[in-house]
Order: structure tokens, then sequence, then C-alpha cells
């Protein structure tokens, strides 16, 4: 007996066409350590191709047919080589022909009737340096998850023994058996109450998007589908357009401590910025702000499937000043989060699955040209690991996400926190945002926008305070005079 996908997973699988791959990946990349004798990438993948695969990896689904639901099911002809990919990049091996080759790579559907996933291993990089392109379906796993996936495989000391990805996940103790009847009828009783909390819990959610959208409550946050048309909510093309940049994590944490804003709410400040410069250079900038997708993670424990749901924020890309920008998204994610977390998770996540199913009927019907979009772009912050990690004895120098992209989405930013950088991997369709590549000086100009401001807004509060307690000790000298 497989196991069953959950709603989301499903969701995830429909949203897939050939032109729209739902794959999530991470690239990495590796340093080869020094005075290593013999071709170290042909060395590593010998030595994991005599690791074994466990679940999730040696499972695929049951069934392709669009008339069953599928399950996750043991895959009795599995075979290590087909998904383990060794390949390299031409010389002097340089990053722009790596963001060529895994751009491709991103663009391209995973063969259902096998594994959902792919290990790619690619050598020839300038400086002794490695890249590691590892991709899976999204039904399979989300950001979080992935994450745990890597670190899994990951050392904090070059000499620990070498773990591949596809190893078994750990399993959780099972407790055992051990039926009550009184326990069994409570069992009951709470899941059905679960259940009424629940539906609940999802009927607050659509009633509180409701009261905005007709003005009864003030509306911070966005309500789906009222975003406005952009030039990256169009039918996409098959092909994509990877672009990589990096930023100071301790320097981006400052700068959310400076301005009393959130990581997060810098994070999208800075992709708020680097967007209004873009579509201005495009003639194309809405006079409505810009509406981003967040995914949230409410993931628990387990690593495989998935355990997010989706919270709308403004961008402020109609906003000029940076730091009034962030003013904008901070009200606006301040109130998201708190209509999340008013709910119970599974009531957050069917809200998301409903929201997916909105957007695969209307990528089947072509309706995205039509309708408003849900969103204009996917803004995802997903936290990674804060101390250097080992893969077989090769450093990891940079870890780079690579997310998904539909029919009416075009663009999407996703960062990945590792030791004190913040890699941001920028996916874009190659026929919409054939340019995509100036978004990363934009992004570093944004960042350095913001800091002024901030700046700016500091030293007129520092001057204001000053000017107050100088004017406070005027009236007492006056009082003591007087008295």
């Amino acid at each position: 007996m497989g196991t069953r996908l959950s709603s989301l997973d499903l969701a995830f699988l429909g949203l897939e066409s050939q032109r729209t791959p739902v794959n999530v990946a991470a690239l990495q990349i590796f340093e080869i350590p020094k005075g290593y004798k013999g071709n170290f990438v042909r060395d590593l993948i010998a030595r994991m191709m005599e690791l074994e695969a466990g679940p999730p990896f040696n499972v695929k689904l049951s069934s392709t047919s669009t008339l069953t639901l599928p399950s996750w099911v043991h895959d009795d002809e599995f075979d290590l080589g087909y998904h383990v990919r060794h390949s390299a990049v031409p010389k002097p091996g340089a990053m722009k022909d790596l963001l060529e080759v895994v751009s491709r790579l991103h663009s391209r559907i995973m063969d259902r009737e096998r594994p959902l996933w792919e290990f790619h291993v690619i050598e020839g990089l300038q400086n002794r340096r490695f890249a590691v392109y590892f991709k899976m379906h999204h039904s399979a796993v989300d950001g979080m998850g992935g994450v745990a996936i890597l670190e899994g495989c990951m050392t904090q000391e070059p000499t620990e023994d070498l773990r591949a990805p596809w190893q078994e996940l750990p399993k959780r103790k099972k407790a055992g058996f051990d039926w009550n009847p009184v326990r069994a009828m409570s069992s009951v009783v709470d899941g059905a109450l679960h259940q009424l909390n629940m539906g609940r819990d999802v009927g607050k959610l659509l009633l509180g998007h409701g009261s905005k959208l007709i003005g009864l409550q003030p509306a911070d946050s966005p309500v789906p589908f009222t975003a406005p048309k952009s030039i990256f909510n169009v039918r996409i093309s098959g092909a994509r357009r990877f672009l990589t940049t990096e930023m100071s994590l301790s320097e981006t944490k400052l700068l959310a401590k400076q301005s009393g804003a959130s990581l997060n709410d810098v994070i999208l400040a800075i992709c708020g910025g680097a967007l209004r410069r873009y579509l201005l250079d495009k003639q194309a900038l809405p006079e409505q702000t810009l509406v981003a997708t967040v995914p949230v993670s409410i993931r628990h424990i387990n690593r495989a499937g998935n355990a997010i749901t989706y919270v709308g924020a403004k961008l402020g890309t109609e906003v000029e000043d940076p730091m009034q920008r962030l003013l904008e998204i901070r009200r606006s994610t301040h109130q998201a989060k708190a209509e999340v977390s008013e709910v119970e998770p599974d009531a957050a996540i069917t809200f998301a699955v409903m929201a997916q199913g909105i957007v695969g009927v209307m990528n089947k019907l072509g309706l995205h040209d039509l309708l408003p979009p849900p969103a204009n772009v996917v803004v995802s912050n997903v936290p990674g690991p804060r101390h250097e990690l080992y893969f077989g004895e090769a450093k990891l120098l940079a870890n780079y996400p690579m997310s998904v992209l539909v029919d009416g989405q075009a663009l999407n930013i996703t960062v990945m926190s590792y030791c004190d950088t913040i890699d941001f991997g920028v996916m874009a369709c190659r026929h919409t945002l054939p340019d995509v590549d100036v978004l990363g000086d934009y992004l570093q100009q944004a960042k350095a926008d913001l800091e002024k401001a901030v700046a700016r807004t500091g030293g007129a509060a520092r001057a204001r305070r000053k000017k107050a307690k100088k004017l406070r000790r005027l009236s007492t000298v006056k009082k003591k005079k007087a008295g």
C-alpha cells in the first residue's frame, strides 16, 4: 500500500505541463579540497553510488493517469544511475556558463514513471570548484523540506563520513499498539472537532478577505486576485533564465534592526525596489503596487511533502521613497501574518490548496489574460544553515534556490541564507524576461538605496531627539532661575 499525496501535493502535480515543469531545486557551489590527488568529482560520485537510496527517493507515483489519484509506491525497478548524472561546463568554467546549463536543466519536466528527482554533478568551474544541481518535484518536497534533506547529507567537519541526499531519512519512532475504547472514542470526537474547527477557520480567512474587498476593514494586506496586471503575468514559454546574486546576512539584519522591520520585510523591500526600477526602464510600472505571494512554512517534523501556506504582501512599487516602501510592506505583512496565526495550520494549508486549485483552473482554461492575477510575483525567504558545511570533504561555498514558474507568473525570487550570506535565486521565463540579468544589479542598488534612506531617517530621528533634549535642558535652567 502506498503513501497518499496530500491535497497540496496533488495540486502541484496538476499545475505541471510541458511548458511549466513544477520542479524545486538547489544549485550548490563547492570547493575541491586543496592538495587532493586525482579527479575529486569522479571519485566523489563513485563513493556516492555505493550508498543505497531510501524513501522518498526510491518511490514513484502509483499512476500517471488523470482519472485516478496517485500515491507514492516503491519503485521495484529503481535505477540510481539514471538519477545521478555527471557533466561539465566548457572552459574557462565561468559562472554564466553554469547558469546557462542549469537554466536548461530546470526547463525540463521529469519522467513520472520514475522517482521524481535528479542529482547533477557539474565539474569544470574556475578556481577548483564544482557544482551540484539537485532537483525534486514540488509534489514531493517544499522549500523547508528541501533544506532539511540537504542539511542531512552535509557535515560540519570535512572528515566526517559521506552521506548522499538520497539515503533513507530517519524514521520517527512509532508508539506500540495499545487499543483503548475510551481513547479510541475520544480520538474520533477530536477528529470531528478538528474538521469543524478547520472549516470554521477556512471560512474565517475567506470572510476576512471579503471584508477587505468591500471596505469593511483595512486592506493593508492584499486580497488574492486583486493585483494589477503587469508584464510578469502572462502565458509563459517552457524555457528558463536563472540569475544569482548575494548579500551579507549580518548587514541585512542590521538594516532590519535599524528600520524596526523584520528581515523578511527588508528582503521584500529590496525586491520591490528592484522591480520598480526594472518596470520603470520598460515604461511598464503599474500605478497600483505589485503584490507578492509569500510562501509560509508550517512544517514541524516531516521532510517530504508540502507543509506550506501563502500570504499576500504589497511590494510598495508605486512608492518612490525606499523607507516609505518598507513601512507599507511592514503594515502589509503584519496584517497577513496575523490572519494566518489566528487559524489552525490545516486550515491555512486548505486555503493554499484552494488558491492553487483556482490558479490551475485559470491556467487550464487560459483565463489568466482575462482575470486579475492572484499576485504578480512569488518572493520566498527560506532560512538556511548558519555554520559552514561540507560534502565529502568539499566545502560548500554557496547555495542558490531555484523554484517554479506557471502561466500568469513569469518571475520567482527565492532567497536562502547560508553562514553570513543571503543567496538570491531569480527564476524567469526566458521569453518574457530575456534581460533578467539586470535584476542582479537592481537588487544590489535597492539595498544600497534602502540603507541610505534608513540612515537619513535615523539621522533625522537623532537630530529630533537631540533638539528635544536641548529644549528640556533649557527649560530646566529657566525654572531654576525663576525659582
